[in-house]
């Protein structure tokens, strides 16, 4: 089978911290995601493995979106897929969002985010990419701790608490959301195409 790879720039509107949160949530359903798919129409069959990072610049929230693909060499089938996944992660996104708790708010200076160790690692921590000091690896690699304490905010207690725990920079501010974990997605799937 051929191995091969695409990738896609996908913005969203971050004029709130609202839409940015929507944002970051639709990158963590993305980011590691897996499907084997079928093209009903053709039959042509492929596995797919995303990865995601992001950017944010003047009001706007970009989504680094990277693809590798097994199978048919066809970007375009790839990319009609993945606009499907993206329509339905945003919809599940939007579901999560209504089922949000707002732990906190802060300024901003109040917050530093250092790297951390791989066993210290939170998968279930989400930060935008662009918060990580030099060197991180994003998007789990780092983490964010109170200035005055050195401790982590949000801390592991909180963490294990509830299903995902998002870092929203805003405005000079930091909000700290909660949402409950995913659903888990069935990763084999039919395409019309």
């Amino acid at each position: 089978m051929t191995t091969w790879s695409t990738g896609w720039a996908i913005e969203f509107p971050a004029t709130t911290a609202d839409e940015l949160l929507l944002a970051l949530v639709v990158r963590d359903l993305i980011h590691g995601a897996s499907y084997d798919v079928e093209a009903e129409e053709t039959g042509d069959e492929f596995e797919v493995d995303y990865t995601a990072g992001d950017e944010i610049d003047d009001g706007s929230y970009r989504l680094l979106l990277a693809a590798e693909v097994e199978g048919v060499e066809d970007a375009e089938l790839v990319q009609s897929f993945t606009e499907h996944t993206l329509e339905e992660l945003l919809d599940e996104a939007e579901e999560l969002l209504g089922q949000r708790t707002r732990l906190t708010t802060l300024p901003a200076v109040s917050l530093e985010f250092r790297t951390v160790p791989e066993d210290e690692e939170r998968w279930d921590l989400i930060v935008p990419d662009w918060m990580a000091p030099d060197g991180a690896e994003v998007p789990f690699g780092f983490r964010s701790f109170d200035v005055a304490s050195g401790e982590p905010l949000p801390d592991d207690a909180t963490l294990d608490s509830h299903g995902r725990v998002l870092v929203v920079p805003f405005g000079g501010e930091v909000e700290i959301v909660a949402i409950p974990a995913p659903a888990d997605h069935d990763d084999t799937c039919d395409q019309d195409g």
